[in-house]
């Protein structure tokens, strides 16, 4: 969001100028997550070319005839990875930044990055996410659960967060 103040002739005027935004974290289509609908938009809007807080109704930007170059219709499915609730069980992105040096590289410490390389590709990879959950562990320790999920270690971190800390699965 650009602003700029221009002094009026306002008597009793103190000309300043108020703005709020969020850090200015989005994908490349201008959307992202709102996990808490802070916005009241639901789950995922836009910010394309700078408009205030949007969605895009059938896939088209209603800013989109005033920006340049609008941004392809996308779904917030094809962008933004869908973090359960709990993900706090397997996932610390400090711990994830500092256990995976090319991570940090990449990302530093944004949590919003380092959030959904872990949901689109660390889990697949097993890397990992917290000190209180190795998956190569997880999957070692329980038998029954190798024998159903093999080698998608993903489906280790989604057991582990929808039953397995219940059960008090062994996990490190």
């Amino acid at each position: 969001m650009i602003c700029a103040w221009v002094p009026q002739a306002v008597p009793g005027d103190s000309g300043v100028l108020v703005a709020e935004a969020h850090s200015g974290r989005t994908d490349r289509y201008g959307g992202h997550r709102d996990n808490k609908n802070k916005s009241g938009l639901g789950s995922y809007h836009y910010h394309c070319g700078g408009h205030p807080a949007h969605l895009h109704e059938n896939g088209v930007c209603p800013y989109a005839s005033y920006v340049e170059e609008a941004a392809p219709a996308v779904s917030p499915e094809e962008t933004v990875a869908e973090a359960p609730e709990n993900l706090y069980m397997v996932f610390d992105p400090i711990y994830y930044a500092d256990h995976n040096s090319d991570l940090y590289e990449a990302f530093g410490y944004d949590t919003d990055q380092l959030q959904e390389h872990f949901l689109t590709c660390g889990m697949k990879e097993g890397r990992p996410g917290c000190a209180d959950f190795n998956v190569a562990v997880y999957k070692e320790q329980n038998a029954d659960l190798a024998a159903a999920y093999g080698d998608d270690l993903a489906a280790y971190y989604t057991h582990y967060m929808g039953c397995g800390h219940g059960e008090g699965r062994i996990c490190h």
